[in-house]
């Protein structure tokens, strides 16, 4: 029987220049046209609003000294959102976001940014003090861009993503998922099911949603996000090949974060492969010296106070691995 194909080509010019600024293929099986042209628009979706928004962000900052617009500022914060995240570039994005609030004190997209800069700057782990107080100054923003604008996709993510930060896994799950409803093309959404049901102690259910994350957005710059998450859920469920491997996706798309090379560490040296596990672990502790087992990840992405009790039994498998890499007890 014969196997028919379609291929769709994507490319996207500047209408000014004629440059080609970004391209992509789609393949799939005839007979399942019906069943991914909705995969195929997310995706185009997704990926041509993040070249749109650093085009016209670039575009923006050459500009800038003839600029002084509200909607400029957003654009040049959004682009260096956009990028994979650290400690420095949510500083840099909360400046812009905020000179644009000087100009326009009701803009949506820049309290959600702001808020959204809190949020990751907790869920990520780059202070060691003082989150608490970030979740509690990223909720009235929020609420203020969503009551503004109730469908604006940057707050509904950043409300999904807050309440996973604290501990409200089934709320976190259906804003995610009201954020799926609003734009289905949307990978963010996506891991962020996935994560909160990691938490939630159902890490192989929390496979399927990171696998749909990176259907959408298999070339995104916060793919790091999912590849990291996965590789996490991997080791709970004791599939250390795989676990390596998505993790070391994870640091290849973004080397800055470090606490992927702990879990690398942890899946390695349970795999047996004792050289990699010290390594990786030697890495993440040129950062984190006095980070211990027991200390890993206790309030970052989520307080573990704040897991189920199902999560925090098959977490022993990663602290064990953790052990048996050499971090201290």
């Amino acid at each position: 029987m014969l196997a028919y194909r379609l291929r769709v080509n994507a490319h996207l010019v500047d209408a000014e220049t004629g440059k080609e600024i970004w391209a992509d293929r789609f393949d799939t099986a005839k007979a399942d046209v019906l069943q991914v042209q909705d995969e195929i628009v997310g995706r185009l979706s997704r990926a041509v609003g993040l070249q749109v928004i650093d085009v016209e962000a670039r575009r923006s900052e050459r500009q800038k000294h003839h600029s002084a617009d509200a909607t400029d500022f957003v654009l040049r914060a959004q682009s260096i959102a956009n990028r994979p995240t650290s400690a420095a570039t949510m500083v840099s994005a909360r400046h812009l976001f905020n000179e644009a609030l000087k100009l326009q004190p009701d803009n949506a997209d820049a309290l959600a940014g702001v808020a959204t800069t809190y949020v990751l700057e907790t869920i990520n782990g780059y202070y060691p003090a003082g989150n608490e107080q970030r979740l509690q100054q990223a909720e009235p923003l929020l609420a203020r861009a969503l009551a503004s604008d109730p469908g604006n996709i940057v707050a509904m993510k950043a409300r999904a993503a807050l309440q996973r930060a604290q501990g409200k896994f089934d709320d976190a799950i259906a804003a995610a998922k009201a954020v799926i409803v609003r734009n289905p093309g949307e990978p963010w959404a996506y891991k962020e099911v996935g994560l909160s049901l990691v938490y939630l102690g159902r890490p192989e259910e929390a496979l399927d949603w990171f696998a749909k994350a990176e259907r959408f957005g298999p070339y995104d710059p916060v793919r790091w996000t999912w590849f990291d998450a996965q590789g996490q859920a991997l080791l709970l469920l004791g599939r250390d090949d795989e676990a390596i491997r998505s993790l070391r996706a994870a640091i290849e798309v973004n080397p800055n974060y470090t606490s992927t090379y702990a879990v690398l560490a942890a899946a390695s040296a349970l795999k047996g492969l004792d050289e990699e596990a010290h390594t990786a672990l030697a890495q993440y502790r040129r950062t984190n010296p006095d980070v211990t087992v027991s200390t890993f990840r206790s309030l970052s992405p989520v307080p573990l106070r704040l897991t189920s009790a199902a999560y925090l039994k098959q977490r022993e498998r990663l602290k064990e691995g953790l052990r048996k890499a050499g971090m201290p007890e």
